[in-house]
């Protein structure tokens, strides 16, 4: 079933409006997108990583050595590991490996930096675990180590990328990817979502973006490169992993990934923008009315499994698995 007026309604409860209060605002969110039923048969532990509580979500099929940690979005300000666990559970799935869900702390409560501050703590003690655990079990090769992937959407993209800019040189170098779903990278009062007119989106307006943001941070801050990423000179992206962005052709926030691949292309960082045509802000979280949602996850799934070299007998299994649950691979 296609209906894409149905897929807008549902998309724009993940957008704060200009005239929103948060608790409402929250709500919705976890109303609309919170299941008692996660897909794909993926498994959910929950652990804490100094303080914070994290969904560890676990496919049927994983490689141990590596992990993705999931910023959510949520205008900043709402989002949770309940209303993101399908979404995440089905990443999972189609990257054939674990997503830990970090509970961070949202604004205005515990504004701007706490929820880096969350995530922060959570990525070191990830990665230090998972470092251990795949030393352990593979004592005889010391050339490779545990790969860890950074994925997010919307305004969890600013935390991933102020996330990575806080990293040293160990850290960035066990960073495999950065997956991006519809990214908010330039908050700023001159960016080209606020100083453009006649900018065009079905479901996110301007309005919207400058709420979320007083929310988040004070005025003077929002410049600031942990704020708005696009703010950060091309320096700062030097050691980052190849970059891959997922999004909709029809959204305002184009421009923005346009800038982010020009700044990394003169890093030297490999990106790939994957623009769907037709498809609007987050179309991922509307899959009971677009056909292109689950299409669009197992393709973020491919990229990041693709310089795995899979044996045929987990290629063989992943496919099983697929058709059994009805999904479509997308290569």
């Amino acid at each position: 079933m296609v209906d894409r007026k149905a897929a807008i309604k549902k998309l724009r409860t993940l957008v704060l409006s200009p005239k929103g209060e948060v608790e409402p605002f929250r709500e919705k969110i976890e109303k609309t997108f919170s299941t008692p039923f996660i897909p794909a048969r993926v498994e959910r532990e929950e652990r804490e990583y100094g303080g914070v509580s994290c969904d560890v979500l676990k496919p049927e099929i994983y490689t141990s050595r590596r992990v993705i940690l999931y910023v959510h979005g949520g205008s900043f300000v709402a989002g949770s590991r309940d209303s993101w666990r399908s979404f995440c559970a089905q990443l999972a799935n189609a990257a054939s490996c674990r997503v830990v869900v970090p509970e961070f702390r949202l604004p205005p409560t515990h504004p701007f930096p706490a929820a880096l501050d969350d995530l922060n703590t959570v990525f070191k003690m990830v990665y230090a675990e998972e470092e251990v655990a795949y030393k352990l079990e593979n004592e005889n090769d010391s050339s490779r180590g545990v790969e860890l992937v950074v994925a997010a959407d919307g305004s969890g993209a600013s935390l991933a990328m102020a996330l990575l800019f806080k990293q040293n040189e160990k850290y960035m170098s066990a960073l495999r990817n950065l997956v991006l779903f519809s990214p908010w990278l330039d908050l700023s009062p001159d960016s080209e979502i606020f100083t453009e007119r006649h900018v065009k989106d079905e479901v996110i307006s301007a309005e919207d973006i400058h709420r979320a943001v007083d929310l988040y941070t004070y005025a003077a801050n929002i410049a600031n490169p942990l704020v708005s990423p696009l703010k950060a000179p091309v320096e700062n992206f030097k050691f980052f992993p190849p970059v891959y962005i997922q999004m909709g052709q029809k959204e305002m926030l184009t421009v923005q990934v346009a800038r982010l691949q020009s700044l990394l292309s003169k890093a030297g960082v490999e990106c790939t923008v994957d623009a769907w045509e037709n498809m609007m802000y987050m179309f991922q979280f509307a899959d009971e009315y677009l056909s292109e949602s689950h299409l669009a996850i197992e393709r973020a799934g491919n990229y990041i499994r693709r310089r795995d070299g899979e044996s045929e007998s987990e290629t063989e299994e992943r496919e099983r698995i697929l058709l059994k649950n009805n999904i479509r691979r997308e290569e």
